[in-house]
């Protein structure tokens, strides 16, 4: 027998996946100097969080007279549900929400040892503290109170899961074309840098007899290898130039069509307010339509990380920098600020 009923365990959940969201916003606030809507959904929730305690209160509530289960418990149980959320969006999007890459201990970025002690302190101290109060704070509802609080919520996060896909979908169109636009640049370049280097290697091999016998043939032989060496990083430019240009083209073409769009509008506008009002209004809002579409995956932009060696980092950087310019903002984290406020 389940030691909650669903409806307790479901309120758990929705209270336990806020309270996380309002953690990830104060961490990033503190380490990141500004405010960043976390968490896979476009609302105040964070899933992970509220089924990672969800799970730590199911299998730890006998212990709670051993601290030392409860911690290692608690950090082993948040960190799987961590590693197989990760694991599950990067698989299905493609895109990362969290990327730990730059810590030390880190499992392809998804999990690492900081943040599971950080789960195992967090789920100790709310076992203790929270949990309690929480628990209150349910059966203090009214059964009927509880009920109609649940349908919202649930109706609410289907939504905005909906919306959050949706938004997802547009977005990693984007960046499989990007992605696809620059391995064509890279082509190219990557054969002849091969070439380059098997060049380079086959005169090490040959040449280091001589350059052994006189000081001459060691010079020649450096000055041969310091011009490969400067032709591959000519051409590496090069091509890093050509394809930050045809991003950036991209980018400008994707802006130009909206800005044309609306000035479309605006003229269908002014034409129509002369034989009928209530046309005009409605090729406004159409227009203002146009851009509010760009919202969601504006966001989704927003909320994602990536390190340094992620293969979508630098499509991400341009598709931020391409919202930011189509909004009117000066850059992406103004225009993420400004969005917060609509």
């Amino acid at each position: 027998m389940l030691p909650f009923t669903i409806t307790e365990s479901l309120m758990m959940f929705f209270i336990y996946g806020f309270i996380g969201w309002v953690v990830e916003v104060i961490y990033y606030g503190i380490t990141e100097g500004q405010f960043i809507n976390r968490g896979f959904l476009n609302g105040a929730l964070c899933p992970v969080y509220g089924i990672g305690f969800y799970c730590v209160i199911w299998a730890f509530r006998p212990f709670l007279d051993s601290f030392p289960v409860l911690f290692f418990g608690s950090a082993i149980v948040c960190t799987v549900v961590e590693l197989l959320a990760g694991v599950i969006l990067y698989g299905i999007f493609h895109l990362r929400w969290w990327d730990y890459s730059d810590y030390k201990f880190n499992l392809n970025g998804f999990i690492c040892l900081r943040f599971s002690i950080y789960w195992g302190i967090a789920c100790s101290l709310g076992m203790y503290m929270l949990h309690p109060a929480v628990m209150r704070f349910i059966h203090w509802m009214s059964p009927l109170a509880r009920q109609i609080v649940l349908l919202i919520l649930i109706i609410n996060t289907i939504v905005d899961i909906i919306v959050t896909v949706t938004a997802i979908v547009g977005f990693n169109k984007k960046i499989r074309f990007l992605n696809n636009v620059s391995d064509v640049y890279r082509m190219p370049s990557n054969k002849i840098g091969s070439s380059i280097y098997g060049t380079v290697d086959t005169i090490v091999k040959q040449a280091t007899p001589a350059v052994q016998m006189t000081q001459n043939d060691y010079k020649e032989f450096t000055e041969i290898y310091a011009a490969h060496r400067k032709a591959e990083r000519e051409l590496a430019k090069a091509n890093r130039e050509e394809e930050r240009q045809l991003l950036s083209k991209y980018a400008h073409e994707g802006k130009q069509s909206i800005v044309n769009s609306s000035k479309m509008a605006v003229d269908m506008s002014k034409a129509a307010v002369g034989k009928s009002k209530a046309v005009a209004v409605d090729v406004s809002k159409k227009a203002v339509g146009k851009v509010k579409k760009l919202l969601p995956e504006a966001k989704l932009a927003s909320r994602l990380r990536f390190g340094k060696n992620d293969e979508n980092a630098e499509a991400i950087r341009v598709l931020r920098q391409h919202y930011a310019d189509v909004l009117g903002a000066d850059s992406d984290e103004e225009l993420f600020e400004d969005m917060e406020a609509v």
